[in-house]
């Protein structure tokens, strides 16, 4: 007698809703496959809040994200659909109730002429998450379709609004090369301000709204290859890419020299301490100022080189957005020089604090340069001996009206060639492309 075999069966979890019921192997695998994937889909919407930036977990790690309505929708399989100048039409249209494309027409027209050749061009960065494409968006831009068309009647698109679309473009790119943002909290960087002011007046400088529709279209452009128009050596750009670019703008000269009238974003320690050795070395008595054996100026002039000549190694962001090769990991570093560049700021404020006229007397007011505290006194006790004996003997001499020259040759030690003076002056000659 052949004994029957019983489906087998399984508790379904009890939940709050449901009573408990029994369902065959199947169905519970099908159950289970269904939660787990469930879960997959909610491990990829994780987000978290920073400093007042959201975060969303996409493709293996966090990347930041903006506000969804500050999206540049694209659809370049079929640019007569024109998505993108909706898209800018839609996101000027909620900024302040829409006021700003009665207030700012012009700067308007910038903004989606800008959107427009964002798109035709493909100068957008495809990673960015403040560009989605058309199949992914949860809103159709035509949608104000009418309003953009009627409104484009009244205040046409012309060509400087595209020029200027691109200076702006540009300027933003100089400011997250520099400062590692595009825009601030408030309107930031010369050409910046220096364009809205010239393009738009300067009611639209001071304008929030005027700021916030900024802050939403400067991250539409691609940073490597706006980056790479500007002449930034050693930028990580492929054919593709540069082709895309091939049709960008040349920008204006002096846009291409400002890259280097500021180190890069997550340097301006070291900038701080070159500027201010290079200050101190120009003063008069610099001849006078010893440095010791803790005072080495052979690696900050060789690290500074290094920067002027290749910025975007050294950038904050330059791993994590892959703008070159090999990036330089600025925390390593800032381990490696930690000492030294602790020991060049006590140099610093001890030469400031102590002498008069030395023309870094500003730097002060810069929070990196420390206090002359008894604490800086006690750990440098020699050195700020020694050079309160000069201050006052220099101080002795111009109370009776002896020149420069003669108080140096008076009080020359004998040891000029370790004096600060001509340790810069070395340092100088092997750089001298620096400051020619």
């Amino acid at each position: 007698m052949t004994t029957a075999t019983a489906t087998p069966t399984v508790m379904a979890t009890p939940t709050t809703t449901h009573p408990t019921t029994l369902m065959s192997t199947s169905d519970a695998l099908i159950t289970f496959s269904d939660h787990i994937l469930h879960q997959i889909d909610n491990l990829q919407k994780v987000e978290y809040n920073k400093k007042g930036r959201k975060y969303r977990f996409v493709n293996n790690t966090f990347q930041r994200i903006r506000q969804e309505d500050k999206h540049l929708i694209i659809y370049p399989e079929d640019l007569n659909e024109k998505l993108s100048f909706y898209s800018a039409f839609t996101i000027l249209y909620n900024i302040g109730e829409g006021e700003i494309l009665q207030q700012f027409p012009s700067f308007c027209c910038t903004i989606l002429s800008l959107a427009l050749e964002l798109e035709k061009n493909k100068w957008y960065e495809v990673e960015n998450s403040s560009i989605i494409h058309f199949k992914n968006a949860k809103y159709d831009p035509r949608d104000l379709k009418d309003l953009a068309d009627d409104y484009i009647q009244c205040h046409p698109i012309e060509n400087h609004h595209i020029e200027w679309g691109v200076n702006l473009m540009i300027a933003s790119k100089l400011n997250f090369l520099h400062t590692d943002h595009h825009i601030g909290t408030k309107l930031e960087g010369y050409y910046m301000k220096y364009f809205i002011e010239s393009y738009y007046g300067e009611e639209a400088l001071l304008s929030h709204d005027v700021l916030v529709a900024l802050k939403s279209c400067v991250h539409w452009g691609n940073i490597k290859g706006i980056l790479y128009k500007l002449d930034v050596p050693n930028i990580k750009i492929d054919d593709e890419l540069k082709k895309c670019f091939d049709d960008f703008p040349d920008p204006m000269e002096e846009l291409k020299l400002n890259v280097y009238d500021r180190y890069p974003s997550g340097t301006s320690k070291y900038s701080l301490i070159r500027k201010s050795i290079d200050i101190l070395a120009d003063w008069e008595f610099s001849k006078l100022i010893p440095t010791t054996t803790n005072i080495e100026l052979d690696w900050l002039y060789n690290l500074c080189h290094e920067i002027e000549t290749n910025p975007i190694k050294y950038h904050l962001r330059s791993k994590t957005k892959d703008l070159c090769v090999d990036p330089i990991n600025l925390s390593e570093l800032n381990m490696k020089f930690g000492p030294a560049i602790n020991q060049l700021l006590n140099y610093i404020s001890l030469i400031i604090n102590i002498f008069n006229n030395t023309g870094g007397e500003f730097l002060l007011q810069n929070s990196k340069i420390p206090k002359l505290t008894p604490d800086l006194i006690n750990q440098n006790l020699n050195l700020y001996n020694k050079l309160i004996q000069i201050n006052e003997q220099i101080e002795i001499y111009l109370s009776k009206n002896w020149d420069v020259d003669d108080i140096i040759i008076r009080l020359d030690s004998g040891d000029s060639k370790n004096s600060l003076f001509t340790k810069v002056m070395e340092m100088r000659q092997k750089y001298i492309d620096d400051y020619e």
